[in-house]
């Protein structure tokens, strides 16, 4: 009888499920002010990285984000937030999004994009966009083409070879748009969400509840910075879960069309209404 109880017991013992050890969730990373410019900037809609002549350009709409008036311009920062040249470009009505490829600086302006060429600071060219309304981002891949988000229309358009043409319709407001490959990762300022648009067009949504999306930057991992041009900058992890890492919404400071320094672990904020660039040192 007493080997009949041992074995009873170890047949229970054996049969209990395995304890699983807690599977930690990975922290979102955290961000620190390194430096914001003076409020020279006027209306600063987006910032971009130029890797070949380390610099920072920044688009100031100067006006009404749809208004015609000839103010915007573009502008020269250094790494640690001074303003080179005040007014680098001009000649624009209201540039936001901004992408570069082989020395060329390619900006959105309501219903045309411009070509900049980088060295000399001029226009070089300008492609007009039949029945845009609010052309908003740009992104650039590998191979040059230039892919423009018309968030009035719920269009993307592509650049190629100085044509542009119709990429996908249909879109609720898109914004912020990043090239990875074969694929474009898209924020939506209407829909609020945060997709990935495959080689097939197929549109697959990563996260949901991100007001007023704006830019989108990868962060490695499989990570993304999502911001809302409201005040706040989301850091999406590869399963999709979100976390708010920065918000100026009291202080009324917007977070429009963001960018990220991998190499320097610096993450740019143009602060919009209130014409300033703020950067953030990213720790994960």
């Amino acid at each position: 009888m007493k080997y009949l109880c041992i074995l009873s017991a170890t047949l229970f013992i054996a049969c209990q499920p395995a304890k699983k050890e807690p599977v930690e969730t990975p922290k979102a990373p955290t961000l620190t002010l390194k430096w914001e410019t003076d409020t020279v900037l006027t209306t600063c809609e987006s910032v971009i990285y130029d890797k070949q002549n380390d610099m920072l350009y920044v688009a100031n709409i100067s006006g009404a984000p749809d208004g015609k008036d000839g103010n915007g311009f573009i502008s020269k920062l250094t790494l640690d937030g001074k303003v080179s040249v005040a007014q680098w470009v001009t000649g624009m009505d209201a540039p936001k999004g901004m992408g570069i490829y082989n020395g060329k600086l390619f900006v959105t302006d309501i219903d045309r994009i411009h070509e900049i060429d980088i060295a000399s600071g001029k226009i070089t060219n300008t492609y007009p966009v039949e029945g845009a309304k609010f052309l908003n981002d740009i992104t650039i891949d590998e191979s040059g083409k230039v892919y423009v988000s018309d968030m009035s229309v719920g269009n993307i358009l592509l650049l190629e070879n100085g044509a542009v043409t119709l990429w996908l319709s249909g879109l609720n407001g898109p914004n912020g748009l990043l090239a990875e490959g074969s694929t474009l990762q898209m924020a939506s300022f209407s829909q609020g969400t945060f997709s990935t648009i495959d080689a097939n067009k197929q549109i697959t949504q990563r996260a949901d509840s991100i007001e007023n999306g704006d830019g989108v930057e990868a962060v490695g991992d499989g990570a993304y910075l999502v911001s809302s041009w409201n005040g706040m900058v989301h850091y999406v992890d590869a399963d999709g879960i979100k976390t708010i890492i920065l918000d100026t919404r009291a202080d009324s400071v917007n977070a429009a069309d963001i960018e990220y320094i991998a190499g320097k672990k610096l993450l740019l904020v143009p602060g919009f209404f209130k014409n300033k660039v703020m950067a953030y040192e990213l720790s994960k």
